[in-house]
């Protein structure tokens, strides 16, 4: 008896699945989820999730049976999991997860221009699903890096780093995505190096600097002497204004 009534449980299966499972569908193409109460007795609602956040959906496509269509599957839509729960006990749920797949896309800046020992970032994005095999080339070829190269790689971003450019590495640079099978994608990044602007002679201009501020204090102490004469006679004549100023004839009432 209490198998048969373990076995009579409210279910819910996630395309035809009773088991939470992945859907794999190409970018672009359109998809259907549908879930579906089983071995219940009376109308069951059911509501749905995007992740975190619930889906909107019409009444009538709420009772028993629920079905959510994807016009057309993003490269956002990778990885995010629907789920399908029972409204009075949301315990009783069943997910998808979906796995939109898409050959590699190849993105970033394809004319750099860099000076004479100076650092410069080449950086390829990507995306792929499957994931690809990332790496470069130089000037269509397969070539080992050089001590001055650097190579990272994130999970969406393929970077290259030369440390103090020289003219000699100016060059085309083919970013390359492998797919499992064994089809390429490439991106040409075109590098120039160019020489090195000729620097302002900041020594020489200091030098300068102090020598002109020398030859002005020189001359100043050189005529001192006749300075000091017109800065005296300045005076003189200053106070011998300001007593006439106040000084009144005699007898004169103030």
């Amino acid at each position: 008896m209490i198998l048969l009534c373990l076995s009579a449980a409210i279910q819910l299966l996630m395309n035809n699945a009773s088991y939470d499972n992945q859907l794999s569908a190409n970018l672009s193409d359109s998809t259907t989820l549908t879930c579906k109460v089983i071995n219940n007795t009376n109308d069951e609602t059911l509501i749905w999730y995007r992740g975190s956040e619930q889906v909107d959906i019409k009444s009538e496509n709420s009772v028993n049976i629920s079905n959510v269509c994807i016009p057309e599957l993003a490269f956002e839509d990778n990885g995010v999991s629907f789920t399908c729960l029972l409204k009075r006990n949301t315990t009783i749920k069943r997910s998808v997860q979906l796995n939109v797949l898409f050959p590699p896309t190849l993105s970033g800046d394809t004319h750099i221009t860099a000076e004479e020992g100076k650092e410069v970032q080449i950086t390829c994005g990507f995306k792929a699903n499957p994931a690809a095999t990332m790496f470069w080339k130089q000037n269509n070829s397969l070539f080992t890096l050089p001590s001055h190269y650097k190579q990272d790689m994130t999970s969406d971003t393929l970077k290259l780093t030369i440390e103090k450019a020289q003219i000699s590495d100016s060059a085309y640079y083919t970013c390359v995505a492998l797919s499992s099978n064994g089809t390429e994608t490439t991106r040409v990044f075109e590098l120039i190096v160019g020489e090195r602007e000729p620097s302002l002679p900041v020594e020489a201009i200091a030098a300068a600097v102090v020598v002109g501020a020398l030859i002005i204090i020189f001359g100043i102490f050189a005529r001192r002497d006749k300075i000091m004469k017109v800065v005296c006679m300045k005076s003189s004549a200053l106070r011998t204004i300001r007593w006439t100023a106040h000084c009144v004839p005699y007898g004169q009432r103030c």
